[in-house]
């Protein structure tokens, strides 16, 4: 298929309905990657040829249940470089690892009956007492990271997150409380 004998844009239809770890983020991150290659080379193209090209949305379905906080942030890093936009869809759980993929949408949507979720920093250490310190200062940093990212791109002030912490462990929400608080943006 093409417009005017030029191609069309590669598929960007993304599911994400695993654990975050390196597998599943390093191959998220190399389809991510290619659209944005491929976009690239496809405005180019239509430029050559005297027309406009709007690179169309990268769509990732999200119905995750966490996993490991480095390989999330460094998905992160590159949703929030991609040229490309990325529109993140909450169709079951986004929960964890999950809650901070979906907020970092260029726009971020619900489903009805989706839950997403929010949590600290969970992890066990071992070692020595000097090790298991280190260990704890570290994570101290990652929940740093994760706050801010939440605080970055939703409603959801400090306040209300020092009272997740004191009162319970996992903060679940409804979708409608998910438009409210500006973890999306639409419920679909």
């Amino acid at each position: 298929m093409s417009i005017d004998g030029l191609p069309l844009p590669m598929g960007r239809t993304l599911m994400f309905n695993k654990q975050v770890d390196q597998k599943t983020i390093g191959d998220i991150t190399q389809k991510i990657l290619d659209i944005n290659a491929d976009d690239a080379y496809l405005k180019k193209l239509y430029k050559i040829n005297g027309l406009k090209y709007k690179r169309p949305p990268i769509e990732i379905f999200i119905d995750s249940y966490g996993g490991y906080v480095y390989q999330i942030l460094g998905l992160v890093s590159v949703m929030q470089n991609s040229k490309t936009p990325i529109h993140t869809i909450c169709t079951g759980a986004a929960m964890s690892c999950g809650f901070i993929m979906l907020i970092c949408g260029h726009k971020r949507f619900a489903h009805k009956h989706s839950t997403p979720l929010y949590h600290q920093v969970s992890g066990g250490t071992i070692g020595t007492v000097k090790e298991m310190k280190e260990s704890v200062e570290q994570s101290s940093k990652l929940q740093h990271k994760l706050e801010q990212l939440t605080l970055e791109n939703t409603n959801i002030s400090k306040k209300q997150l020092k009272k997740v912490y004191k009162r319970k462990l996992d903060w679940y929400l409804e979708s409608d409380e998910a438009l409210e608080l500006g973890v999306v943006d639409e419920i679909i």
